[in-house]
């Protein structure tokens, strides 16, 4: 755990290691007590919660024309935005839970277990009508995100990702090719960054393959990884050097702008990904006036306390609007009328 400590991981990757270590070394020997555990005595660290930033309207806007010709990520994402549901709710929804003659989607969510009842919107009631007529009413609305997300969840958040930095400034930023030599440095560069573990011996293998020009096909025979995987590699390397690596058209986007700084760890915090859809949504139903009780009814939350810390974040101007409207109109106007007006106002009304 000091070797940790000093590589400077987030205080959550710290205790995950922790508790993994800890119920290993019990699992291992459990005829010993909890006492000669010598990961027993160790206290978890205080953890930096970073929340996630809600979209705004023109936001939502743009990222559904981003992914408008995209029918793989596209049904996702329109999910996620008219109902709140996390990323593998919304890839593993199956026609058994969705009631398009009622207008509602009962489904049990995968975290919590809650069962939670969605109003279908007719946004999403397009994309289900497609879906339907694509692939019939049976099992998955969306049979190959179902599959992607089974093998490579990943992949899933990759693409709404670069959907993401395609839509919202400052994001869409390709890589730059760079002669051939200078991109296998930096890429090797990066996979040592890693340290000496599994991911990066796969990442090893199938990035020098595919440098020294395989296919695709060829890459996942010589290292026994998934399309997914090998994709998924070659993406991040690309992501994390800047270097133009995938070969053809498509290039990999910048997504800093999706991401903050942290105070302690060595990776940045997503700030902007698929669950700012769910924050998104809780966020204008209840700055909209929706009841705190429906909107928990939608998003299968069991505490009030969890919505209002962690999802109802709305802008300083949407902040503004909302509490403006609900307070009496005399303090709105900044008391520019005087009671009497006020009160004359109301009865000529």
């Amino acid at each position: 755990m000091d070797a940790e400590t000093v590589r400077g991981v987030s205080p959550k990757t710290w205790n995950d290691s922790l508790k993994l270590l800890r119920a290993t070394f019990k699992h291992l020997h459990p005829h010993l007590t909890d006492g000669m555990n010598p990961f027993h005595g160790l206290v978890t660290k205080a953890t930096e919660t970073v929340n996630r930033e809600p979209f705004t309207v023109e936001e939502l806007k743009a990222i559904t024309e981003a992914c408008a010709q995209d029918d793989f990520i596209r049904p996702i994402i329109v999910t996620g935005m008219c109902t709140a549901m996390r990323r593998g709710d919304c890839c593993l929804l199956q026609w058994d839970d969705v009631d398009l003659k009622a207008g509602f989607i009962t489904v049990k969510t995968a975290k919590t277990g809650e069962t939670v009842d969605i109003p279908v919107f007719p946004m999403l009631r397009e994309e289900l009508e497609r879906a339907r007529s694509a692939t019939g009413a049976e099992g998955y609305c969306f049979p190959a995100a179902a599959e992607m997300y089974r093998t490579n969840p990943d992949g899933i958040t990759w693409r709404v990702k670069q959907v993401l930095a395609r839509a919202l400034a400052g994001g869409a930023v390709e890589a730059v090719p760079r002669p051939v030599e200078e991109v296998r440095a930096a890429g090797l560069a990066h996979i040592a960054r890693l340290g000496d573990t599994a991911k990066a011996a796969k990442m090893r293998a199938v990035f020098t393959a595919y440098m020294d020009g395989q296919t695709l096909d060829q890459v996942m025979a010589v290292t026994g990884c998934s399309r997914g995987a090998v994709s998924g590699y070659l993406n991040e390397i690309e992501r994390a050097t800047g270097c133009a690596i995938v070969r053809g058209n498509r290039r990999a986007l910048k997504t800093d702008g999706l991401q903050a700084e942290r105070e302690n760890g060595k990776r940045r915090a997503s700030v902007r990904d698929f669950h700012s859809f769910r924050v998104t949504w809780i966020t204008l139903a209840l700055a909209a006036g929706v009841p705190l009780e429906l909107v928990q009814r939608v998003t299968g939350h069991r505490t009030v306390e969890v919505v209002m810390k962690h999802y109802f974040r709305p802008g300083r101007e949407d902040f503004r609007a909302a509490i403006f409207k609900a307070m009496p109109k005399m303090f709105a106007d900044g008391g520019e009328q005087s009671a009497h007006d006020e009160m004359r106002a109301i009865l000529e009304g």
